[in-house]
């Protein structure tokens, strides 16, 4: 019996240690939210507070900026030839050579040089026979019109050289063949059909017709009988209100050319009513023809290349042209073989300039000209910018994944340490504006129709106020241009783009259970285990074990 009562004894004071336990628990568990809750309160609300920023509106300079990368490659490099013929007997320097110009860089057959001379004297006498032959041809000692229309431009000139006048003018005179002049302007308000004033630079006034419309752009046409070719005009409603200006161009064109001689006469005038086959040049010093001319100019090309040979033969070798680094020598095996199929070049590279051709995305590509500064950085070389211009722009682009982008080749001076394929990085300034008012990129908000920024904020509701409208200029990645809704001085105040949120590798703050651990105060609960520091796992305050726990003991 003392046994049974003993061992109902020990079950009902388990029964109340777990009930303590648990109370202990739970009370824990209340304390560490209410902890928790308040930190996480507190940190936010810190959070909130501090990322409220603001910015003065300052003047100063700013500038948008076109980025690309590429790797370097040699550039300028010069091409010798080998004269047609002439055989080499030992290529005398190797590639990667430096050489100087009118230094030895092969030694040759000099029989094969005399045979070449023969063939090109002969080459010479040949053509001297065409010469002759041309130069008792003429050609045509006037120009006249294959169609009908009015002359609206004459740029050859009683003495003027036909060629030069082509060149300067891609024609000699304009011919208008459908009798009327055009002038596009931007006019949404405008249809096909409507008709509207065009007034001269000289205050004369036309009636005109608005011919096509193409968005709102609208071609107006109006008589080619007076309006001057390129004059300035503006274009008005029938009450008289401006609708815009541009440029008067011939509406259905006919270009005038011609390609030797000079201008004897003038037989029209602009503005005059012509007829077909209608005389419109006299011309002068044209006995000889296209041919001939042609035929000169290979002459003088032979004469260089019997100079060239001349020369190889009284220095008994080949010298070169070029200063710099060798980068190609014929083989010299192929030469002496057969001298059609011999790769018959040396190239130098003067190593003055090297190129990087840039890869430039699709929505900067219009931005940029042949002729543009860029600063380039050369990844090898810290701490130093260099400057480049754009020499060519490769305007067929490559598309991948939906993405289009562009080349742009830009040139800089060699400088040492600079080798062929380093990796480079170009930075092209687009647009730049100085005293412009700006603020940071963060503190302007948008909207499809507007762009505005706030003035003031009430930190005890914690909301913005005095929306200011704003218009904007240009931007970088950190700064904004306003133009107008603000002044140097002003303050704004905006949001700080950032992003507080719990880790995702835990619940809380470092990303364990709780911060700072599984509870407050670090391991599993504060001081141990449990409190009062039980030592084993499910231990209960004072020691003893949690039921089912793994020290086995039913009691003491």
């Amino acid at each position: 019996m003392g046994h049974k009562r003993r061992k109902k004894k020990i079950k009902g004071s388990t029964i109340v240690k777990v009930i303590v336990a648990t109370l202990l628990i739970a009370a824990i568990l209340v304390g560490a939210v209410i902890i928790l809750k308040d930190r996480v309160k507190t940190q936010f609300a810190k959070d909130n507070s501090s990322s409220i920023k603001t910015a003065t509106v300052e003047s100063g300079s700013i500038s948008t900026t076109v980025y690309g990368s590429g790797r370097l490659s040699d550039d300028d490099v010069k091409t010798q030839e080998i004269p047609d013929g002439v055989t080499l007997d030992e290529v005398k320097v190797a590639v990667g050579d430096s050489v100087k110009k009118g230094d030895v860089i092969a030694s040759v057959d000099l029989s094969t040089v005399l045979s070449a001379m023969a063939d090109v004297q002969s080459d010479i006498e040949d053509i001297d026979k065409k010469i002759k032959d041309a130069s008792d041809e003429e050609i045509e000692d006037k120009i006249t019109s294959q169609v009908a229309g009015r002359v609206k431009k004459i740029y050859a000139q009683k003495g003027d050289d036909i060629s030069s006048v082509m060149s300067n003018n891609g024609a000699l005179l304009l011919i208008s063949m459908d009798g009327y002049m055009a002038v596009d302007i931007d006019a949404a308000s405008l249809e096909a059909g409507d008709k509207v004033k065009v007034t001269t630079s000289g205050d004369k006034t036309y009636t005109g017709q608005v011919e096509k419309k193409s968005g709102n752009t609208v071609t107006i046409l109006v008589t080619d009988k007076g309006p001057k070719f390129e004059d300035e005009v503006t274009v008005r409603t029938n009450d008289g209100d401006e609708l815009g200006k541009g440029k008067l161009y011939i509406h259905d064109q006919l270009s005038v050319v011609g390609y030797a001689g000079t201008i004897k006469s003038v037989s029209v005038e602009e503005n005059e009513k012509i007829k077909a086959d209608k005389t419109l040049f006299k011309l002068k010093d044209t006995s000889y023809t296209a041919n001939y001319e042609q035929y000169l100019s290979d002459r003088r090309d032979l004469e260089d290349d019997l100079l060239e040979l001349t020369a190889i033969y009284r220095d008994g070798a080949l010298l070169s042209e070029y200063e710099g680094i060798v980068k190609t020598v014929p083989d010299t095996d192929d030469s002496s073989s057969s001298s059609e199929e011999a790769v018959t070049v040396f190239e130098v590279r003067p190593d003055e300039t090297m190129t990087v051709d840039v890869s430039i995305d699709e929505t900067d590509i219009l931005s940029l000209s042949v002729g543009q500064k860029a600063d380039v950085t050369i990844t090898s070389i810290e701490d130093e910018t260099f400057e480049g211009v754009i020499t060519e722009i490769d305007k067929s682009g490559e598309s991948s994944s939906g993405v289009t982008s562009y080349t742009a080749s830009v040139q800089i001076d060699k400088k040492e340490g600079m080798l062929a394929g380093m990796s480079v990085t170009a930075s092209i300034t687009i647009k730049s504006v100085e005293n412009a008012l700006i603020i940071p990129l963060d503190a302007l908000k948008q909207t499809s129709s507007t762009a505005y920024v706030y003035t003031s904020y009430d930190e005890e509701n914690e909301s913005f106020g005095g929306m200011t409208e704003v218009e904007t200029g240009i931007s970088n990645s950190s700064y904004i241009e306003i133009t107008s809704g603000l002044s140097e001085g002003d303050t704004v105040y905006y949001k700080e783009t950032e992003t507080t949120s719990f880790s995702g590798r835990g619940g809380f703050g470092d990303g364990s259970g709780f911060p700072g651990g599984s509870f407050p105060g670090g391991g599993d609960f504060p001081s141990g285990n449990f409190p009062g520091g039980g030592s084993s796992s499910g231990g209960f305050p004072g020691g003893g074990s949690f039921p089912g726990g793994s020290s086995g003991k039913k009691g003491s």
